[in-house]
């Protein structure tokens, strides 16, 4: 094996009038550069909502554009900002008028990256990290599922009805860290995987504290399979649920990651890999007769009757990233677990695109908000399986 060479950078996105969300937390591309001798990989993460795959496309071709990085090595995470910039309004003008920032930092970002290459080491920890989120998918006696979204509060006390059964999957709340040192045992870059509807935005807040802590360092914050995953503080902190909750939030994930990433050893050899694989996902056809203001998000999918996507994984050493381009259920992490012939493998949402809530058929056909497809549930149940074959042929051609 090769000693991995490493870079990290964090650029602000540039949006004007967004320096920073409405929570305080700053809007930045945060980039980490692996090379291997042979085989380069580029993640960004992105403080934003998501990014359709046609503006995804545009801020990886710009990355691979300013680093030689081929495109398909360039992964795009979007972290689910919910108070940030509109950069997936559903009015194309703005749209425009925004991704060329994204592209510019993210380029500029892996630029800097780039240019601070040298050799690292590596290592990953994970460890459940309890009480900070729940699923919010509740069964009812009936069979039929209610969303608790700390955002709703007519629905904060459907948790504790007596016609509650509880939540309609487990839930999946490990806390994952990939730390890259330098040689000399100082942290480079932290990469951080966590399952979470940040509402407000707490990744963004552990961020900027794990960096605080680690003067000179990049914290990249993933997001996991969320589609069904919100916060639990509604109740218990009697309704408040932006700014009052922030630091609570932030900082049991941010001090959790900074024990994590202090326990976790590092070594210098740790194999480099990244596959893709494009799948067709076929639309709701709710969707493709009623698209109402979707019509203008997702204009190709309309014509096509679906989406053309991509699943997109990258191996660190043992550990798998497995990128999905929407907001997907965490029983689809427990599936790709299954078929990962790695040590560990976490399934990052919204990445590279973004085609809405990505539910089972059965859990489609109970109902609720994540599978109306006058909302974002606009990709049928024939999507989750095509997803899953895409995921395991990714994840064998890189064992083999």
């Amino acid at each position: 094996m090769r000693t991995v060479l490493a870079g990290a950078a964090s650029v602000p996105l540039g949006v004007p009038d967004w320096p920073h969300t409405t929570d305080g937390t700053p809007l930045v591309a945060r980039c980490l550069l692996l090379h291997d001798g042979e085989t380069s990989f580029c993640l960004l993460s992105l403080s934003v909502l998501a990014l359709t795959s046609e503006d995804s496309a545009r801020v990886r071709s710009a990355v691979s554009l300013a680093t030689g990085v081929r495109r398909e090595q360039v992964m795009v995470a979007c972290t689910h900002v919910h108070s940030g910039s509109p950069v997936l309004s559903d009015i194309p003008e703005t749209r425009s008028a925004l991704v060329p920032h994204l592209c510019t930092a993210a380029a500029e970002a892996a630029s800097q990256a780039q240019e601070q290459l040298r050799p690292t080491c590596l290592g990953y920890s994970a460890e459940s990290l309890p009480g900070i989120s729940r699923v919010r998918r509740i069964r009812r006696r009936n069979g039929t599922i209610v969303t608790i979204r700390r955002a709703w509060p007519q629905g904060w006390g459907w948790a504790r009805d007596p016609e509650t059964v509880g939540p309609e999957e487990p839930l999946d709340d490990l806390l994952t860290v990939l730390r890259v040192d330098d040689q000399a045992g100082n942290l480079l870059a932290a990469v951080v995987h966590f399952t979470c509807h940040p509402l407000p935005d707490f990744l963004g807040w552990a961020a900027r504290l794990v960096e605080a802590q680690h003067p000179g360092a990049v914290c990249l914050m993933l997001n996991g399979c969320l589609g069904n995953v919100d916060t639990p503080f509604e109740v218990p902190m009697r309704g408040r649920t932006g700014a009052d909750q922030l630091p609570v939030l932030g900082d049991i994930l941010g001090y959790r990651c900074l024990e994590l990433l202090a326990r976790t050893e590092t070594r210098p050899e740790a194999p480099v890999a990244v596959a893709s694989q494009p799948v067709f996902l076929p639309a709701d056809p709710t969707f493709l007769s009623r698209p109402g203001d979707r019509a203008d998000l997702w204009p190709e999918a309309l014509s096509a009757g679906g989406f053309a996507a991509e699943v997109h994984a990258a191996v660190v050493g043992d550990l798998a990233l497995v990128g999905i381009p929407g907001e997907i259920n965490v029983g689809f992490g427990v599936e790709v677990e299954r078929s990962s012939p790695f040590g560990l493998a976490r399934v990052v949402g919204l990445c590279n695109g973004y085609v809405g809530y990505l539910l089972p058929e059965s859990s489609r056909s109970r109902g609720s908000y994540e599978a109306d497809p006058t909302q974002w549930g606009v990709v049928g149940g024939e999507g989750l399986p095509r997803l899953l074959y895409a995921v395991r042929e990714c994840l064998r051609r890189l064992s083999t």
